[in-house]
């Protein structure tokens, strides 16, 4: 036990010490306050504050940045809170979606609930169950939801867009407009041309349009007394809103594997590095151990694989479980922060073993145990092809999470399976005296 403690340990301040420098994070709540580089975050909530000379690419529960950001934003999450500044451009992806920034490049957001306030120097793509807008587009303008709304305070200086089941534009459109929706009211200031087609068409006192209206509807538009427009044309034609009407709005999301694959890219060498020494730390410390485990995999691959991804899926739940029966006696709720501070330095562990594991089924043919030299080396090459393969967006991730359920299992089967033997030890029958085994 004090010898896995090291070995934990060890790993905890490895992984610590390396990913601080580049601002690379897996965990559970973090606060960032600045940050000279790059952030990559995978975990529960992220905050993050100050000066970031770099881009942040994030998947968490929860997100807050309000800081100046020197290059661009993909965060992929829960409830989303996005202000302060940033240079580059910005990918959101999130439950309940809040933009208050100022953005020079586009901005890509999409989410249950989009709001969306602030300016942006480059184009605006959101999509939403809900969708409000009051921001300043430098360029084109796409929205579409179950209900988008233009705020008075949105002014568009490319074309606009919009595709919801209500539409309200009241904003000011300096290019020409494009709207299709069930409901759709117009009480904007348009520069140029506008084309609705929809179910119902509501013309408020306050539009200004100066160019054409064009109305294609089952019924006339609806014009209100105060409202000036250039022109009006309108065409009968039967409509259905429906999501067929989604397909010109285009918002373009990488997804979040720039994110989750970040860990297993190794960027820097960072992680590489450190489950490399992690590794040979466990087989100077724990030789046996680490044998045993590559021995469990070699006899049960395909179980080692099963498994630790069973396991991986059900540890979240398994440890909430625990955390909920240590916290109803003192000593145990003393206990609970020291298991949650194992958690992930036990899954790094695991990636370790899975690097050992496989490294041993390619270069040990023999079935014996390898010596350090070829544990080392054959260790350096996994971590290596992983680290090679890894700059192929979504496989460095799989490879990733592939190594981390094959070293996770062949541990659960190597600890299964010495207990296994030591229980058979114990079953035993004493031998009388002076007869050995096999005498009858």
């Amino acid at each position: 036990m004090y010898r896995f403690k090291q070995v934990m340990a060890a790993g905890l301040a490895f992984f610590a010490l390396a990913s601080a420098g580049a601002a690379q994070v897996i965990g559970g709540e973090v606060n960032i306050n600045g940050s000279g580089d790059d952030i990559h975050f995978l975990g529960g909530e992220l905050n993050i504050r100050g000066d970031i000379d770099g881009n942040i690419f994030a998947v968490a529960g929860d997100g807050r940045i309000d800081a100046d950001v020197h290059g661009d934003v993909e965060f992929f999450g829960g409830d989303i809170d996005l202000s302060g500044v940033v240079d580059g451009s910005v990918e959101i992806a999130g439950g309940d979606v809040n933009i208050t920034a100022r953005i020079d490049g586009d901005l890509n957001a999409a989410g249950g609930d989009v709001n969306i306030a602030g300016e942006t120097g480059g184009e605006l793509n959101a999509a939403g169950g809900s969708v409000r807008i009051a921001v300043i587009v430098g360029g084109d303008l796409r929205a579409a939801g179950g209900e988008a709304v233009i705020e008075s305070g949105t002014v568009v200086s490319g074309d606009s867009r919009v595709v919801a089941g209500s539409v309200e534009f009241l904003g000011t459109a300096h290019g020409d407009a494009d709207i299709e929706g069930g409901h759709v009211s117009l009480g904007g200031v348009f520069d140029g041309d506008v084309d609705v087609r929809a179910e119902e068409v509501t013309v408020l006192p306050t539009a200004r349009i100066a160019g054409l209206l064009t109305v294609r509807s089952p019924v006339e538009a609806s014009i209100a007394d105060g409202a000036v427009i250039g022109s009006v044309d309108y065409e009968f034609e039967p409509f259905n809103f429906g999501a067929k009407h989604w397909d010109d709005v285009e918002i373009d999301f990488d997804g979040p594997w720039g994110v989750i694959g970040a860990p297993f890219r190794f960027l820097g060498g960072v992680f590489a590095g450190s489950a490399f020494l992690l590794g040979m730390i466990a087989v100077l410390i724990a030789p046996r151990g680490v044998s045993a485990v590559a021995a469990a995999f070699r006899r049960r691959p395909l179980s080692s694989g099963v498994i630790g991804f069973v396991s991986l899926a059900m540890s979240p739940i398994v440890f909430v479980m625990v955390t909920i029966l240590l916290a109803l006696t003192l000593v145990g709720a003393l206990l609970i922060p020291l298991l949650w501070l194992l958690y992930f330095p036990a899954l790094f562990l695991a990636f370790a073993f899975g690097g050992v594991a496989i490294g041993d089924l390619i270069f040990n043919r023999t079935s014996g145990e390898l010596g350090l030299g070829m544990r080392a080396v054959s260790l350096l090459v996994v971590m290596g092809v992983i680290f090679a393969l890894g700059v192929v967006p979504g496989l460095g991730a799989t490879l990733g999470v592939l190594l981390l359920c094959v070293g996770l299992g062949a541990w659960i089967l190597a600890i299964g399976y010495r207990g296994d033997r030591g229980r058979a030890r114990t079953a035993e029958p004493e031998m009388p005296s002076g007869v050995t085994a096999g005498e009858g």
